[in-house]
């Protein structure tokens, strides 16, 4: 068989089998309570820091209310205080404090009450996170990744998309401008508090990247094509892009960077037609670079 003949056969094993199967790796993350709490401490940070651009809109301060404690509830309050009882009790307290403040429309009070709960989030870090953990770039790779998660989450309640955009297997591979599968038409914004949400807390796995970066210069190579993929996210939600746009530029791009730049192990998936695409890559290779030239 010569390599046209090979060539043509894989190509027509490849096409089929993206048709019927999704990537080998679901970009499902394995869970780390350390990459967790960073993740959670941007996003309180994030949905504050929001909550204060509305203060006086009832509405808007009960959905960021609402996002808090998704974020912070009774469990993490006991986790803190197997550490630091005073964390514990002020890192709720300040929340509750911003958000009945937020609702008198006190703008003075809701602004001293989101800086002072910064500062317990940062102080809260060391302590609830190891040292070697704290410094590990995986792990803040991790978090990064668990940001990215919650934004996809948001950003399909703001298109009110039946696609789940965190699942992998629901993209259109084919055609990223494709509404396939119930996807909102660009630009339907149906619940802008979630689409704001959206774009915060991919600014600020993008803030969290950034930081990441300047720590590990070495992965200048990654960093700045990873850097370029976080612009152009934020570049398509600002823009209000289809679901399958935004779902290939985390799932496609970004993470893939992460994978590779920082060792992050997704948790692997490999249906049996792209099981067979591998091994016959594998085989193409082996013959290709081992076996006689072909003619």
């Amino acid at each position: 068989m010569n390599k046209r003949a090979v060539a043509i056969l894989l190509g027509g094993i490849i096409s089929s089998s993206l048709i019927y199967s999704h990537p080998v790796y679901a970009h499902n993350f394995g869970g780390d309570q350390s990459a967790s709490f960073l993740a959670k401490v941007a996003e309180i940070k994030t949905e504050i820091n929001l909550l204060a651009k509305h203060v006086t809109d009832l509405e808007t301060v009960d959905y960021y209310a609402d996002a808090l404690s998704e974020y912070w509830n009774a469990n993490d309050t006991k986790e803190m205080g197997e550490r630091n009882k005073l964390l514990a009790k002020e890192i709720p307290d300040t929340i509750n404090s911003t958000i009945n403040d937020a609702k008198a429309g006190n703008q003075a009070a809701v602004t001293a009450d989101a800086s002072q709960l910064n500062g317990y989030l940062d102080e809260a870090v060391p302590v609830r996170i190891d040292k070697d953990k704290l410094n590990n770039s995986t792990v803040q790779a991790l978090a990064v990744t668990f940001i990215l998660k919650e934004a996809l989450e948001k950003y399909g309640n703001g298109l009110n998309s039946t696609v789940d955009l965190n699942e992998m297997s629901q993209m259109n591979m084919t055609n990223s401008s494709s509404m396939s599968g119930g996807m909102s038409d660009s630009g339907n914004i149906v619940d802008q508090n979630a689409y704001e949400n959206s774009i915060g807390l991919a600014s600020a796995a993008q803030k969290m990247f950034m930081d990441l970066a300047a720590k590990n210069p070495d992965k200048s190579t990654y960093n700045n094509k990873i850097d370029t993929l976080f612009t152009n996210l934020l570049r398509d939600l600002n823009n209000k892009a289809d679901a399958n746009t935004i779902m290939m530029d985390v799932h496609v791009k970004i993470h893939p960077g992460l994978i590779s730049g920082y060792d992050i192990e997704p948790i692997p998936e490999f249906p049996m037609p792209v099981l067979l695409v591998i091994i016959s890559i594998i085989g193409v290779i082996a013959i290709t670079k081992f076996g006689p030239k072909l003619r």
